[in-house]
């Protein structure tokens, strides 16, 4: 069932993503999921493009977005105005995605899990005194 719905999502990027491309207004940009420090400033790294599996480099970018909010721990696609390095803000002119399918995020999601479940194992370890359920004749 799961993956039925990555690929109904994915035809639905898609078909968003061929929507855009018509137009030449602007350009499809990745923003990675985590930020580096450059200089003592948080930037962002940004990648032009949607293909994951291009190998264009990841770039630090120290200015900001106008008309997105960025939450750290998750990458994102987005479809920006034309981007020009020298240009201290980006504006989004829609955010595609937000990937949750980060290998970050499945291991937080993994931990959570297995806290969870130590949790009820120390719990029904505990010494619990039962009843006596056996009837007196």
């Amino acid at each position: 069932m799961k993956h039925i719905l990555n690929i109904i999502l994915l035809f639905t990027l898609l078909s968003t993503a061929s929507g855009f491309a018509q137009s030449s207004e602007g350009e499809y940009m990745q923003v990675a999921a985590e930020r580096v420090t450059v200089d003592d400033k948080r930037c962002y790294l940004i990648k032009k493009g949607l293909s994951r599996k291009d190998t264009t480099k990841w770039e630090p970018f120290c200015g900001e977005f106008s008309n997105f909010y960025y939450e750290e721990g998750y990458p994102y696609m987005l479809y920006v105005e034309k981007y020009d390095p020298h240009v201290d803000t980006i504006h989004v002119i829609k955010t595609i995605g937000r990937d949750s399918s980060d290998p970050y995020m499945k291991q937080k999601e993994l931990r959570r899990k297995k806290a969870k479940r130590d949790s009820r194992k120390a719990a029904s370890e505990s010494p619990v005194t039962e009843p006596d359920n056996k009837e007196k004749k």
